[in-house]
Protein backbone atom coordinates (compact mmCIF):
# COMPACT_ATOMS: atom_id res chain seq x y z
CA UNK A 1 0.00 0.00 0.00
CA UNK A 2 2.72 2.18 0.02
CA UNK A 3 3.41 2.48 -3.31
CA UNK A 4 -0.02 4.07 -3.71
CA UNK A 5 0.44 6.81 -0.73
CA UNK A 6 1.24 9.60 -3.46
CA UNK A 7 -1.52 8.97 -5.07
CA UNK A 8 -3.81 10.89 -2.01
CA UNK A 9 -1.65 14.17 -1.87
CA UNK A 10 -1.17 14.34 -5.79
CA UNK A 11 -4.68 13.62 -7.11
CA UNK A 12 -7.11 13.81 -4.28
CA UNK A 13 -5.49 16.68 -2.02
CA UNK A 14 -4.59 19.10 -4.31
CA UNK A 15 -8.16 19.22 -6.14
CA UNK A 16 -9.29 20.87 -2.76
CA UNK A 17 -6.48 22.20 -1.31
CA UNK A 18 -4.01 24.76 -2.53
CA UNK A 19 -0.83 23.25 -0.11
CA UNK A 20 -2.06 19.67 0.12
CA UNK A 21 0.50 18.81 2.73
CA UNK A 22 -0.53 21.33 4.71
CA UNK A 23 -3.60 19.24 6.14
CA UNK A 24 -1.10 16.32 6.04
CA UNK A 25 1.37 18.41 8.71
CA UNK A 26 -1.35 19.72 10.73
CA UNK A 27 -2.85 16.32 11.32
CA UNK A 28 -6.19 17.15 10.14
CA UNK A 29 -5.84 14.57 7.59
CA UNK A 30 -4.10 11.12 7.45
CA UNK A 31 -2.04 9.75 3.97
CA UNK A 32 -3.63 6.63 4.66
CA UNK A 33 -7.00 5.10 2.39
CA UNK A 34 -8.83 2.87 4.34
CA UNK A 35 -10.61 0.24 2.32
CA UNK A 36 -13.46 -1.94 3.50
CA UNK A 37 -14.03 -5.37 2.32
CA UNK A 38 -17.73 -5.97 0.83
CA UNK A 39 -19.81 -8.63 -0.04
CA UNK A 40 -19.91 -8.15 -3.34
CA UNK A 41 -23.75 -6.76 -3.55
CA UNK A 42 -25.16 -9.71 -1.09
CA UNK A 43 -26.53 -7.41 1.35
CA UNK A 44 -28.06 -5.28 -1.09
CA UNK A 45 -30.00 -7.62 -3.05
CA UNK A 46 -31.03 -8.89 0.32
CA UNK A 47 -32.62 -6.39 1.26
CA UNK A 48 -34.39 -5.86 -1.89
CA UNK A 49 -36.10 -9.33 -1.69
CA UNK A 50 -36.95 -8.86 1.96
CA UNK A 51 -38.67 -5.48 0.79
CA UNK A 52 -40.47 -7.34 -1.77
CA UNK A 53 -41.38 -10.01 0.64
CA UNK A 54 -42.55 -7.27 3.31
CA UNK A 55 -44.62 -5.89 0.33
CA UNK A 56 -46.13 -9.18 -0.49
CA UNK A 57 -47.06 -9.30 2.77
CA UNK A 58 -48.62 -6.02 2.87
CA UNK A 59 -50.38 -6.52 0.11
CA UNK A 60 -51.81 -10.20 1.32
CA UNK A 61 -53.04 -8.85 4.29
CA UNK A 62 -54.67 -6.12 3.24
CA UNK A 63 -56.51 -7.85 0.22
CA UNK A 64 -58.13 -9.90 3.61
CA UNK A 65 -61.45 -8.14 3.61
CA UNK A 66 -65.37 -8.93 3.31
CA UNK A 67 -65.85 -10.40 0.21
CA UNK A 68 -68.37 -7.72 -0.40
CA UNK A 69 -66.84 -4.84 1.48
CA UNK A 70 -66.71 -2.23 -1.88
CA UNK A 71 -71.11 -2.99 -2.10
CA UNK A 72 -71.36 -2.57 1.77
CA UNK A 73 -69.55 0.48 1.83
CA UNK A 74 -71.41 2.31 -0.79
CA UNK A 75 -74.56 0.80 0.61
CA UNK A 76 -74.10 3.00 4.05
CA UNK A 77 -73.11 6.04 2.18
CA UNK A 78 -76.68 5.45 0.35
CA UNK A 79 -78.52 4.55 3.06
CA UNK A 80 -76.54 7.62 4.75
CA UNK A 81 -77.69 10.08 2.50
CA UNK A 82 -81.21 8.52 1.92
CA UNK A 83 -81.39 9.09 5.92
CA UNK A 84 -80.50 12.72 5.80
CA UNK A 85 -83.03 13.48 3.17
CA UNK A 86 -85.88 11.97 4.32
CA UNK A 87 -85.23 13.22 7.97
CA UNK A 88 -84.99 17.00 6.09
CA UNK A 89 -87.69 16.87 3.93
CA UNK A 90 -90.01 15.20 7.35
CA UNK A 91 -88.32 18.38 9.26
CA UNK A 92 -89.75 20.89 6.41
CA UNK A 93 -93.51 19.38 6.58
CA UNK A 94 -93.84 18.97 10.33
CA UNK A 95 -92.72 22.82 10.36
CA UNK A 96 -95.26 23.41 7.94
CA UNK A 97 -97.96 21.55 9.89
CA UNK A 98 -96.91 23.03 13.03
CA UNK A 99 -97.17 27.05 11.57
CA UNK A 100 -100.44 26.12 9.71
CA UNK A 101 -102.37 24.73 13.42
CA UNK A 102 -100.17 27.08 15.14
CA UNK A 103 -98.58 24.30 17.71
CA UNK A 104 -95.82 26.39 19.30
CA UNK A 105 -94.34 23.39 21.77
CA UNK A 106 -93.00 20.36 20.60
CA UNK A 107 -95.58 18.57 22.95
CA UNK A 108 -98.02 20.08 20.79
CA UNK A 109 -96.52 19.21 17.62
CA UNK A 110 -95.56 15.60 18.61
CA UNK A 111 -99.14 14.68 19.76
CA UNK A 112 -100.15 16.21 16.37
CA UNK A 113 -98.14 14.55 14.28
CA UNK A 114 -98.48 11.03 16.13
CA UNK A 115 -102.42 11.39 16.04
CA UNK A 116 -102.55 12.99 12.13
CA UNK A 117 -99.05 12.55 10.25
CA UNK A 118 -98.12 9.71 11.66
CA UNK A 119 -95.99 9.05 8.64
CA UNK A 120 -94.17 12.16 8.91
CA UNK A 121 -93.82 11.40 12.97
CA UNK A 122 -91.72 8.67 12.29
CA UNK A 123 -89.63 10.10 9.71
CA UNK A 124 -88.50 12.88 12.21
CA UNK A 125 -85.19 11.91 13.94
CA UNK A 126 -84.76 11.57 17.49
CA UNK A 127 -81.69 12.86 19.27
CA UNK A 128 -82.56 10.65 21.98
CA UNK A 129 -82.38 7.79 19.48
CA UNK A 130 -78.45 7.87 19.14
CA UNK A 131 -77.59 9.35 22.65
CA UNK A 132 -76.30 5.77 23.65
CA UNK A 133 -74.36 6.39 20.40
CA UNK A 134 -71.97 9.30 22.58
CA UNK A 135 -72.95 8.00 26.28
CA UNK A 136 -72.14 4.49 25.80
CA UNK A 137 -69.95 3.59 23.11
CA UNK A 138 -68.03 7.02 22.65
CA UNK A 139 -67.15 7.55 26.18
CA UNK A 140 -66.03 4.58 26.85
CA UNK A 141 -63.95 4.02 23.66
CA UNK A 142 -62.02 7.65 24.67
CA UNK A 143 -61.93 6.36 28.07
CA UNK A 144 -59.94 3.30 27.05
CA UNK A 145 -57.70 5.50 24.72
CA UNK A 146 -56.56 7.52 27.30
CA UNK A 147 -56.64 5.17 29.90
CA UNK A 148 -58.67 6.61 32.12
CA UNK A 149 -59.80 4.82 35.23
CA UNK A 150 -63.12 3.57 35.69
CA UNK A 151 -63.66 4.69 39.29
CA UNK A 152 -62.34 7.91 39.50
CA UNK A 153 -63.58 10.40 42.10
CA UNK A 154 -60.78 13.64 41.95
CA UNK A 155 -59.89 14.72 38.61
CA UNK A 156 -56.25 15.79 40.47
CA UNK A 157 -55.37 12.11 40.24
CA UNK A 158 -55.67 11.61 37.02
CA UNK A 159 -52.15 11.15 35.52
CA UNK A 160 -52.24 11.71 31.38
CA UNK A 161 -49.32 12.39 29.48
CA UNK A 162 -50.38 15.73 26.55
CA UNK A 163 -48.57 14.82 23.95
CA UNK A 164 -49.25 11.09 23.96
CA UNK A 165 -53.20 11.93 24.72
CA UNK A 166 -53.32 14.43 21.66
CA UNK A 167 -51.57 12.20 19.03
CA UNK A 168 -53.97 9.33 20.06
CA UNK A 169 -57.00 11.65 19.50
CA UNK A 170 -55.51 13.09 16.37
CA UNK A 171 -55.87 9.42 15.28
CA UNK A 172 -59.39 8.51 17.41
CA UNK A 173 -62.85 7.83 15.75
CA UNK A 174 -64.82 10.82 16.40
CA UNK A 175 -68.36 9.06 15.03
CA UNK A 176 -70.35 9.43 17.93
CA UNK A 177 -68.93 12.16 20.03
CA UNK A 178 -70.80 15.46 20.75
CA UNK A 179 -69.58 18.42 19.37
CA UNK A 180 -69.86 22.12 19.52
CA UNK A 181 -69.14 24.87 16.93
CA UNK A 182 -67.06 27.46 18.93
CA UNK A 183 -65.94 29.74 15.98
CA UNK A 184 -67.27 29.34 12.30
CA UNK A 185 -66.98 32.00 8.97
CA UNK A 186 -70.80 31.09 9.11
CA UNK A 187 -71.86 32.87 11.98
CA UNK A 188 -75.25 30.84 11.99
CA UNK A 189 -73.33 27.82 12.87
CA UNK A 190 -71.75 29.09 15.93
CA UNK A 191 -73.51 27.46 19.29
CA UNK A 192 -74.20 24.54 17.65
CA UNK A 193 -73.88 20.88 19.80
CA UNK A 194 -74.79 17.78 18.57
CA UNK A 195 -73.88 14.24 18.06
CA UNK A 196 -71.34 13.44 15.27
CA UNK A 197 -73.30 10.78 12.95
CA UNK A 198 -70.78 10.70 10.60
CA UNK A 199 -67.22 11.87 10.28
CA UNK A 200 -66.56 12.77 6.52
CA UNK A 201 -63.53 14.19 4.90
CA UNK A 202 -64.85 17.74 4.69
CA UNK A 203 -67.90 17.75 7.10
CA UNK A 204 -69.32 16.52 10.58
CA UNK A 205 -73.10 15.25 9.87
CA UNK A 206 -74.92 15.54 13.59
CA UNK A 207 -77.99 15.43 15.06
CA UNK A 208 -79.01 18.41 17.15
CA UNK A 209 -81.57 19.51 19.18
CA UNK A 210 -84.38 21.56 18.22
CA UNK A 211 -86.92 23.88 19.69
CA UNK A 212 -89.56 22.23 17.93
CA UNK A 213 -88.14 19.05 15.77
CA UNK A 214 -84.42 17.60 16.00
CA UNK A 215 -82.36 18.73 13.14
CA UNK A 216 -79.73 17.05 11.25
CA UNK A 217 -76.57 19.27 10.23
CA UNK A 218 -73.95 18.59 8.07
CA UNK A 219 -70.99 21.18 9.10
CA UNK A 220 -67.85 22.09 6.73
CA UNK A 221 -64.82 21.77 8.82
CA UNK A 222 -63.01 24.46 7.26
CA UNK A 223 -63.34 27.41 8.79
CA UNK A 224 -64.97 25.79 12.28
CA UNK A 225 -63.44 25.17 15.63
CA UNK A 226 -64.97 22.37 17.36
CA UNK A 227 -65.10 21.84 21.83
CA UNK A 228 -65.55 18.60 23.19
CA UNK A 229 -65.56 16.64 26.89
CA UNK A 230 -64.15 13.49 27.98
CA UNK A 231 -66.18 13.18 31.31
CA UNK A 232 -64.06 11.60 33.48
CA UNK A 233 -66.61 11.01 36.54
CA UNK A 234 -69.80 13.22 36.71
CA UNK A 235 -68.37 16.03 37.90
CA UNK A 236 -64.96 16.65 35.64
CA UNK A 237 -64.44 16.43 32.44
CA UNK A 238 -61.30 16.75 29.66
CA UNK A 239 -61.75 19.52 27.75
CA UNK A 240 -60.53 19.66 23.78
CA UNK A 241 -60.26 21.64 20.62
CA UNK A 242 -60.10 20.67 16.75
CA UNK A 243 -59.30 22.83 14.28
CA UNK A 244 -61.42 21.76 11.42
CA UNK A 245 -58.83 23.23 8.89
CA UNK A 246 -56.19 20.77 10.25
CA UNK A 247 -59.01 17.94 10.32
CA UNK A 248 -60.01 17.46 6.76
CA UNK A 249 -59.01 13.29 6.99
CA UNK A 250 -61.36 10.90 7.03
CA UNK A 251 -61.20 8.81 10.16
CA UNK A 252 -59.81 5.94 8.75
CA UNK A 253 -57.44 7.73 6.93
CA UNK A 254 -55.89 9.51 10.31
CA UNK A 255 -55.86 6.23 12.07
CA UNK A 256 -52.61 5.33 10.24
CA UNK A 257 -51.45 9.21 9.66
CA UNK A 258 -49.07 11.39 11.74
CA UNK A 259 -49.79 15.14 12.26
CA UNK A 260 -46.49 17.22 12.51
CA UNK A 261 -46.15 20.70 14.04
CA UNK A 262 -46.64 23.19 11.48
CA UNK A 263 -47.26 26.96 10.88
CA UNK A 264 -51.15 28.63 11.69
CA UNK A 265 -50.50 31.84 10.53
CA UNK A 266 -53.74 30.80 7.83
CA UNK A 267 -55.69 30.50 10.75
CA UNK A 268 -54.94 33.66 13.00
CA UNK A 269 -58.29 35.05 12.03
CA UNK A 270 -59.70 32.48 14.50
CA UNK A 271 -57.70 34.79 17.65
CA UNK A 272 -58.64 37.81 16.06
CA UNK A 273 -62.25 37.51 16.14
Amino acid sequence: MDRFQPFITQNLLTKSFNDPTKVLNENRLQETLLLLPTDGGMSSRLKQRNRKLNLANLEQESGIRHPNYRKINKNSKLALKEFINTSRKAITQAKKIAHENSLSTREELESFLHKNNRDVFDKLPNYQTFLPMYSDLWVNYMREILNIPDNLSCSKNLNINGTNSLLKLSMADFNGSKLMVSKSRNQNMRGLEGIVLWDSQKTFIMITKGSLTDEIKIIPKKGSVFNFQIPINDDDALEYTILGDRFKYRSSDRAGRKFKSRRCDDMLYYIER
